[in-house]
């Protein structure tokens, strides 16, 4: 049996219409993504500051999203504006907390966990030896906190984005279980895996990456 792979003009030009197509939406959506990380990251560098004790951005497409805490409404504010200001940003949600008197409790883990950060096993949700003794001394500062606790998992955005969230999850689950060993009330802590969706660096970088793995400990400023 003979085969004619022969094509007609009219395939040809639809064929190569139909991939010049697919380069250009491909185009687009790098186009966009490139956009949004470069605003994220933007953001990130204008927000960051002594007087949020932690903060996150979230960008999708030129809007941003805050979330952090503060000690005072003028420091919240002044992250919006600081966010607005940024090149490319269109709109910002400030969902930063103000958290009064706690600002001082979250200010101390924070100061901490930026000289001790907790390490894991690569891809796993075990700790690394080198962080067994940061876990008690942060579970010290804890428990000297009037208020409630979210244990925040952050992982970079190699891989699959749900592997991502479930270990980001399991991470933030391994170090709540282990301050409760070392005395902090379970009803005072919760835990929450983020997985890639609050990132600090730039993805596209190692430097970037290793910022972007993180366990956070933030003050909710509700009475534990």
């Amino acid at each position: 049996m003979d085969f004619d792979f022969r094509f007609s003009q009219f395939e040809i030009l639809t064929g190569a219409g139909s991939a010049l197509l697919c380069l250009f939406f491909v185009s687009i959506f790098s186009q966009a993504s490139a956009i949004e990380n470069e605003v994220s990251t933007a953001a990130a560098q204008a927000v960051e500051s002594p007087d949020l004790y932690w903060s996150s951005v979230q960008a999708s497409g030129q809007a941003v999203v805050l979330t952090g805490s503060a000690p005072d409404d003028d420091a919240r504010d002044a992250a919006y504006q600081r966010a607005v200001a940024v090149r490319g940003v269109s709109s910002v949600d400030n969902q930063i907390q103000v958290i009064g008197d706690s600002g001082t409790c979250q200010g101390q883990i924070a100061d901490y966990l930026k000289r001790q950060p907790i390490k894991f096993r690569s891809g796993k949700a075990e700790l690394a030896d080198v962080s067994s003794n940061t876990i008690a001394m942060l579970a010290m500062l804890v428990r000297r906190c009037a208020t409630r606790v979210e244990v925040a998992g952050h992982t970079d955005a190699k891989g699959d984005a749900e592997v991502n969230l479930v270990l980001s999850q399991r991470r933030a689950n391994t170090v709540a279980k282990l301050l409760v060993n070392h005395g902090v009330l379970a009803e005072k802590i919760e835990a929450r895996g983020y997985g890639e969706s609050q990132p600090i660096g730039d993805n596209a970088t190692d430097e970037g990456r290793k910022k972007n793995r993180r366990i956070e400990i933030r003050v909710l400023g509700a009475p534990a």
